[in-house]
């Protein structure tokens, strides 16, 4: 009888190993099928391509501007038609940083091509030109001072529809 018992314990000891046993490989199998998810969004996000239209519209005097936006850089196209002013037309590429846009404009006027230095500020749906002390550098005209700038007073161009 006293061998009965002791196969029986052992038997029950192996049974209790072999059921603790599969319940731990259960939790930890390394055969399951884990799905990725390839629907994340990159660290990067995409690059936003954004086209505006802007215009000022005075008496006689009419300003233009398209603006391409793409992330923080920026290219377009500019004209200034001012009353009893030579009318100029051109290009305009740059950056914007923060609520300011910081950009060269390339323009033909009076049969010559000249570059300056433009600045607007952008508040409200709105863009105020900047104006300001300049002086000529590797022949563009450029402003002295940048935070010297003026917005008051300044030309301000408002969001359009773009043709």
């Amino acid at each position: 009888m006293k061998k009965s018992l002791i196969l029986l314990t052992g038997i029950a000891l192996i049974a209790s190993a072999c059921n603790s046993s599969n319940t731990d490989s259960k939790g930890v199998d390394s055969t399951s099928v884990t799905s990725v998810d390839t629907t994340l969004t990159p660290a990067v996000p995409d690059q936003v391509k954004i086209t505006d239209c802007y215009i000022y519209t005075k008496n006689r005097d009419t300003i233009k501007l398209k603006l391409n936006t793409e992330n923080e850089e920026l290219t377009g196209d500019l004209s200034y038609n001012l009353f009893e002013k030579d009318s100029n037309k051109g290009t305009i590429s740059g950056e914007i940083k923060g609520d300011t846009i910081l950009a060269e404009y390339t323009f033909d006027s009076e049969g010559m091509r000249s570059t300056r230095e433009v600045v607007f500020l952008k508040r409200d749906g709105k863009l105020y030109e900047g104006f300001g002390d300049v002086e000529e550098k590797s022949g563009k005209t450029v402003f002295k001072n940048r935070a010297q700038l003026k917005f008051e007073d300044a030309i301000v161009l408002s969001l359009t529809e773009c043709k």
